[in-house]
């Protein structure tokens, strides 16, 4: 089964629409979304809607989780807090009862599909945890392959028997060895934070065990137009621009 696998989509209608048009070229059997689908951005009704016509199911992201419940809210910076809040608005009832059944985890093909660390923690960075930690992580994990979201920055952890290491996976392809186990990073699809702004999504081939790394480009610019105009900090819009890179994790 190929599955495309999509995370941090955050309102921005414009690259989720590039990226499932790319996906549309691949012969893809599934779409799953790691969540953080909303905030930031200026199109969350868009954006739940159209996961909701394509039967895309997400997991909850943290954004989600904030959206659901004021102790989460509470705990992020002010500027995202405050882009939360407009997303919020903008959301319909039916959009809101959608996200409420999101799940912590999804299972498919083997694989496990969270947020942010396995097996179904939503607000933790795996890029903070240690890799001895992943290891133990992994180990007990059922599943080979584990996706997840949260950092917005394209990586994979192999867990070999010498350990755990971290490997870049901008663009590229890349066989998973039957007997490893791996943690995918799967970036983001509506503000990357690695020094890039074009879309990035995962696919997934599990038959023939290959991951691909794809950077789609889209309409930025509207983006960053319709965040202004939404009042949402302009922070958000200047991480659309090229060679952008926030380094403090989300939220």
């Amino acid at each position: 089964m190929r599955i495309a696998v999509l995370s941090d989509i955050h309102s921005n209608y414009s690259a989720l629409e590039a990226v499932l048009a790319d996906i549309g070229t691949l012969g893809v059997d599934k779409i799953i979304s790691l969540g953080d689908n909303i905030g930031y951005g200026p199109e969350p009704e868009a954006v739940i809607r159209t996961l909701a016509d394509k039967d895309i199911p997400s997991v909850m992201g943290n954004h989600e989780q904030a959206l659901l419940d004021n102790d989460v809210l509470n705990g992020f910076n002010p500027k995202a807090k405050k882009a939360l809040k407009i997303n919020k608005a903008l959301l319909s009832m039916e959009s809101m009862r959608r996200i409420s059944g999101f799940t912590t985890f999804i299972l498919s093909s083997n694989g496990r599909f969270v947020h942010g660390v396995p097996p179904d923690v939503i607000s933790q960075y795996v890029s903070k945890q240690s890799l001895t930690r992943l290891g133990h992580i992994l180990d007990a994990n059922p599943e080979q392959v584990v996706f997840v979201g949260h950092t917005h920055d394209l990586a994979i952890y192999e867990s070999g028997p010498n350990g755990v290491v971290r490997k870049k996976f901008w663009q590229t392809r890349v066989s998973l060895a039957k007997n490893f186990k791996y943690i995918i990073n799967s970036g983001s699809v509506g503000q990357p934070r690695d020094s890039h702004n074009e879309a990035t999504y995962v696919i997934w081939d599990s038959g023939k065990g290959v991951v691909e790394s794809r950077a789609v480009p889209y309409d930025t610019l509207r983006t960053i137009r319709l965040i202004k105009a939404a009042g949402i900090p302009d922070m958000y819009a200047e991480l659309l621009k090229p060679g952008n890179l926030w380094c403090q994790p989300n939220p």
